[in-house]
């Protein structure tokens, strides 16, 4: 019961020292199989890449948001066969997930068995990705599906006049950066 309690404390440490920084989520995931690519970073916690983080690819240069969620099986299923095969034993449906590079997966959204998403991707908070996304895609909602290229985005933003050049700023650079905004 102890020695149980203390192999709990001691993984439970081990996922708060890697969800600390980004290099640390990458060193973790790396060292349990995953493949992420440079400048890939990581806001979402380590445990969202479940618990076979081998079967996921990660290109370079992409951004996941807090809370997204790559599902690489669903769960356990006991195989009842009339053929005898598995013979009743449980069996895992599983498969990897790949991500391209240059990729930003929106808050809370979740990436399902299987999935291929492809370069040059935005995926929409709260999307479940059920289906491949190809390249240079806008993909949103339960199921995800695209809505538009990359560059129709781009250009939506552009002329809503929402970007600003702050990526990279600290929260109070931003603040000042929007504060001298007002001011003009």
């Amino acid at each position: 019961m102890l020695k149980t309690i203390i192999i709990k404390l001691i993984y439970r440490a081990k996922l708060l020292y890697a969800n600390s920084s980004y290099e640390r989520k990458r060193k973790y995931l790396i060292k349990n199989g995953a493949v992420i690519g440079k400048k890939t970073r990581l806001n979402c916690h380590v445990d969202a890449f479940g618990t076979e983080p081998f079967l996921i690819t990660v290109g370079e240069d992409c951004l996941f948001a807090s809370g997204v969620n790559f599902i690489t099986h669903d769960g356990a299923i006991k195989v009842i066969n009339t053929l005898g095969k598995f013979n009743g034993q449980r069996m895992d449906n599983m498969a990897p997930i790949v991500v391209g590079n240059n990729v930003y997966i929106g808050m809370g959204a979740y990436i399902m068995p299987g999935v291929t998403i492809g370069n040059n991707v935005i995926i929409g908070a709260n999307s479940v990705v059920t289906h491949d996304v190809p390249n240079d895609s806008v993909a949103v909602g339960c199921p995800a599906k695209k809505i538009k290229t990359v560059d129709e985005y781009y250009n939506k933003v552009v002329s809503s006049g929402r970007i600003y050049p702050t990526a990279g700023m600290s929260i109070n650079e931003k603040r000042n950066y929007f504060e001298n905004e007002n001011k003009k």
